[in-house]
């Protein structure tokens, strides 16, 4: 990208990284599969706390060293507000209003669209359930199509769901995502049941 603040800021975090790896490692160290992956989700947060939550920073182990590959989300102002491009979903994008939603209420300091776009994987399997909504295990998130893309415009963990909320995206036809915390192999802990675990035991009233 020839974008001088863009150069900028991309040489801000490679020092950045840098000197956190100096501190980490000593030179020409073997880094064990364990650290790395530490590391990589350390700097994930840190640069994305201190450099912004559109950053994608990719760390590559090399010997004696590594290089970083830095790369923000695309973004463009709309009537919607500022957005950002998936790095993952092509036609996807986030608003600046989602953005700001998914981090206070997942309470995380990661990479949003990175995280986001995980959870979009599974959440784009209910497109068509609920217009409008798209599900998942976490939450729910609100779109609009516009010029063929989908806008995610905003974000709501699975907590913040009222029972009506829950029963509308996480109904029978969709028990299946409900989160694993809600999911237990007692049947006497349950608050309902599948039909089919119903049918299995018919004399067994649904709890």
């Amino acid at each position: 990208m020839s974008n001088k603040q863009f150069e900028f800021k991309k040489a801000q975090i490679e020092r950045y990284v840098k000197a956190e790896y100096e501190k980490k490692f000593r030179k020409n160290a073997r880094i064990s599969l364990r650290k790395r992956q530490k590391f990589m989700g350390d700097m994930s947060r840190k640069v994305s706390k201190k450099f912004g939550k559109d950053v994608l920073c990719l760390i590559d182990f090399a010997k004696g060293g590594f290089f970083s590959l830095i790369s923000p989300s695309y973004t463009e102002s709309t009537n919607l507000g500022r957005l950002f491009d998936s790095f993952v979903h092509t036609q996807i994008a986030y608003t600046s209003h989602c953005l700001e939603r998914f981090s206070a209420r997942a309470d995380t300091n990661e990479n949003c669209i990175i995280k986001m776009d995980s959870y979009m994987g599974e959440a784009l399997l209910t497109y068509g359930e609920n217009l409008g909504y798209l599900t998942c295990p976490s939450g729910v998130f609100a779109y609009e199509v516009m010029g063929g893309r989908m806008i995610i415009k905003t974000y709501i963990n699975f907590n913040l769901l009222s029972e009506k909320q829950i029963n509308k995206f996480y109904g029978s036809g969709t028990a299946t995502v409900l989160p694993r915390e809600y999911i237990t192999d007692d049947h006497s802990q349950s608050d309902f049941k599948l039909i089919d675990e119903y049918e299995e035991s018919p004399d067994q009233p649904l709890t």
